[in-house]
């Protein structure tokens, strides 16, 4: 299993409109083949500040996941709200 962690920070007072369009993108995400969890979390204080933590079966869903036209379209979308983005990729080892 490989997980994917992103911090994502939004243009100030945009957190709702980034959530607004992240709604609309997880369920076809987690129907993606290899997907095993796809969720965000709000930082508490900072209604900007996103964590978004994702599992998949293996690297060939990651790959899927990032080609799929659904998410290209939510980058598209959501590209002029992102000021900054931390994104790890690791394995599950135990």
């Amino acid at each position: 299993m490989v997980v994917v962690s992103a911090m994502i920070t939004i243009a100030e007072g945009k957190g709702d409109e980034y959530v607004a369009h992240f709604t609309k993108l997880a369920p076809q995400v987690r129907r993606d083949r290899g997907c095993i969890t796809y969720v965000l979390h709000r930082m508490i204080g900072n209604p900007d500040k996103f964590f978004v933590f994702e599992q998949y079966e293996d690297e060939e869903a990651i790959k899927l996941h990032s080609s799929t036209p659904h998410f290209l379209a939510y980058r598209q979308a959501t590209a002029h709200l992102v000021t900054g983005r931390d994104v790890g990729r690791w394995l599950v080892t135990v």
